[in-house]
């Protein structure tokens, strides 16, 4: 397995955030990343020559590249651009070198609308994965913690994956327990299908404003290993599912990212060397 950095984790917008892509992976080379995982933004005003060289002089691959596509739309209209928006993240990871991206593909209306908007986004990535694949970049979609999103719970996201041939899964191991599911079963569950993962922390949130699990209790983004979830476990369950690929770091604390990236990834690296005995 090799270890990613999500440019978005240590942004300029996060506390202790960095400024440019130049710094961002100066840091993730520093602490000991292997590769960035690249939101569509930082691929604005930059040309992926540009981009790839920032990356190649640091030693780091491109190993996913996320972003959105208004793939739930009902209006036909905002649907095909919708569309566009897949087409351009997967030309994108052709021009950079990712192997993947990981589509967000919108959202319901409303709790009645979950249905619709599902077999809408079946239509929409049923296309982009038939493009994608042309050009020999794998689509994926990851759990997304978000009751209106129709691929929260490991119900959801099986219904997506078994209607649209080709499509992966980025394993986010956190936002399982806001679909109400276990991480660990989920990687089970999902085991051969998963295209990449992505590894963040939850922990109680006191001022109870920012994401609600089932059995109403309030978390917010935690730092690896002493928040909520039992990373030996999610690990073990991908390792023995016969996952090889990469781990993307993220946290959305509230902490300094860069210094809780650096403890984060420690505390992975050592579970996951605890998994592999």
């Amino acid at each position: 397995m090799r270890w990613s950095l999500m440019t978005y984790t240590v942004n300029a917008g996060q506390p202790g955030g960095l400024r440019t892509l130049e710094e961002m992976a100066d840091f993730a080379h520093e602490v000991g990343f292997e590769a960035l995982e690249l939101s569509s933004r930082d691929l604005v005003g930059r040309e992926p020559e540009e981009i790839r060289a920032i990356c190649d002089a640091r030693g780091l691959a491109i190993s996913c590249i996320n972003g959105p596509a208004s793939l739930a739309a009902e209006d036909d209209a905002e649907f095909e651009a919708g569309l566009a928006q897949a087409r351009d993240l997967a030309d994108a990871a052709v021009a950079v070198g990712s192997p993947v991206i990981m589509i967000i593909p919108g959202h319901a209306t409303s709790e009645e609308d979950l249905p619709r908007a599902a077999d809408r986004i079946v239509e929409g990535l049923s296309q982009a994965v038939a493009y994608a694949r042309e050009r020999g970049v794998t689509v994926s979609i990851e759990d997304f913690p978000n009751r209106l999103a129709p691929y929260a719970s490991i119900e959801q996201v099986r219904y997506l994956l078994d209607n649209v041939p080709g499509l992966q899964l980025t394993f986010d191991n956190g936002n399982w327990v806001v679909g109400g599911d276990d991480p660990a079963k989920a990687a089970q569950e999902f085991a051969g299908r998963i295209a990449n993962a992505h590894l963040k922390d939850w922990e109680i949130d006191p001022n109870r404003g920012r994401i609600e699990l089932p059995d109403g209790t309030w978390i917010r983004g935690g730092l690896h290993g002493q928040g909520l979830l039992d990373h030996r476990a999610i690990l073990s369950a991908l390792v023995g599912g016969g996952y090889d690929g990469t781990l993307a770091f993220e946290y959305e604390g509230p902490l300094d990212h860069c210094e809780s990236t650096r403890q984060g990834l420690a505390y992975l690296r050592q579970a996951l060397d605890g998994v592999r005995g």
